[in-house]
């Protein structure tokens, strides 16, 4: 499982949407990212770790 998470404030992370894949859970915040321009990232859900940030549409990680 996948978590997209919305940066709301500097140090606050909001989780929003989960998905089986990774690669869905990437388009998913690509796509919000860009529609909202925010920061978003793909968390890997069973160990925690960041798998891509997506800010403002573009990839800082991945």
């Amino acid at each position: 499982m996948y978590n997209v998470v919305k940066q709301e404030a500097p140090d606050r992370w909001v989780k929003e949407l989960y998905f089986q894949t990774e690669f869905k859970a990437y388009l998913c915040a690509r796509t919000k990212s860009k529609a909202l321009m925010c920061t978003y990232m793909v968390v890997d859900a069973t160990t925690n770790e960041v798998t891509s940030i997506v800010r403002h549409g573009s990839p800082l990680i991945t």
